[in-house]
């Protein structure tokens, strides 16, 4: 079935949704289990379930098989070193903070995601995303600084991870048109996995009784927001445009927000509550509103894009490959 962009955009949905409830299984996690610990489960648990979906993981059929094996491995890699950084500092900052605040500062990556583009491509920011930056960083000084100027350490912590996932997000645009998103999701998933679980082996961290309490937040975890969601994010990047890959994954700073009120009884006060608004305010506009510059370089890639994939389609041929 040929994926359009709506229906590359209701994967991205779901792919927030699944984000959004997962802050519920971490912060429910790290009651138990130390951040290395309970991310060597479950994203190792998630790798090993997502394996047998190669069988149905042909290779892309517009690229050669080469490119496609180089896009895959490189950017796996490359995806897998900042999934292992930004995973363990969002998950060490969840053991001291809320779902709340965990899921709305994370989201924050869509605003740090155009300053890693200026660095990478000269692209010069436009107003909007000085705007955004603006009203993200009001919003998180009301979300993560108490009545006496005090900083939480853990929304510290879900600061860093934001940024790191901005990297992953580039990362992930940058490879995800010529890489095969099952294999490519494997290579991230299975080294962030390995990785976490060496250092808990290390720090002796690994608890059998905690283990045990904490099950079902491991067990949730790899299922859905490891195996699932970063799959979904993946075939769906190919299809979305850029600003609604954005603007909809943000959306799980609200499903998060949501989640942790309904299964963990938060209640954020009308602080708490603008300083949510001002984030995500500041998410929509740095990726919705546009300047004519802007408008016409995107409608010139993406004219390019087509042009290069048309070119493509029509000299490669590739069956279903293991």
């Amino acid at each position: 079935m040929r994926l359009t962009t709506l229906r590359a955009d209701l994967l991205l949905l779901a792919a927030a949704v699944i984000w959004g409830s997962g802050f519920v299984a971490q912060r429910l996690g790290s009651e138990h289990l130390d951040a290395f610990e309970y991310n060597g489960l479950r994203f190792t648990l998630g790798t090993l379930l997502l394996l047998p979906m190669l069988r149905f993981a042909p290779w892309p059929a517009h690229a050669s098989r080469a490119d496609a094996r180089r896009a895959t491995v490189r950017g796996g890699v490359l995806a897998g070193c900042a999934m292992v950084l930004a995973a363990n500092a969002q998950q060490h900052g969840l053991g001291s903070t809320t779902a709340s605040n965990g899921a709305f500062i994370t989201s924050l990556y869509v605003v740090f995601v155009p300053f890693i583009a200026l660095f990478a491509s000269r692209t010069r920011l436009g107003w909007p995303v000085w705007c955004g930056v603006a009203l993200a960083g009001a919003g998180l000084v009301l979300m993560g600084v108490d009545r006496d100027f005090r900083v939480n350490p853990g929304d510290a912590w879900v600061l860093l991870c934001a940024m790191l996932w901005a990297f992953h997000v580039v990362i992930v645009g940058r490879f995800s048109r010529d890489a095969e998103p099952v294999r490519f999701s494997l290579i991230q998933l299975g080294m962030t996995g390995v990785a976490a679980l060496a250092v808990a082996l290390v720090r002796g961290e690994m608890d059998l009784a905690a283990i045990g309490a904490a099950k079902w937040a491991v067990l949730y975890g790899a299922a859905f927001p490891v195996a699932a969601a970063f799959t979904l994010q993946t075939i769906a990047q190919k299809h979305a445009p850029p600003t609604h890959t954005a603007l909809i994954l943000s959306l799980e700073s609200v499903f998060g927000m949501v989640s942790g009120m309904v299964f963990l009884h938060e209640r954020p006060d009308m602080r708490k509550y603008a300083g949510a608004s001002l984030m995500l305010g500041g998410v929509v506009v740095s990726q919705a509103v546009k300047t004519r510059e802007q408008r016409e370089r995107e409608r010139a890639d993406e004219a390019a894009s087509k042009s290069a994939s048309g070119a493509a389609s029509g000299t490669t041929s590739r069956g279903p490959s293991a």
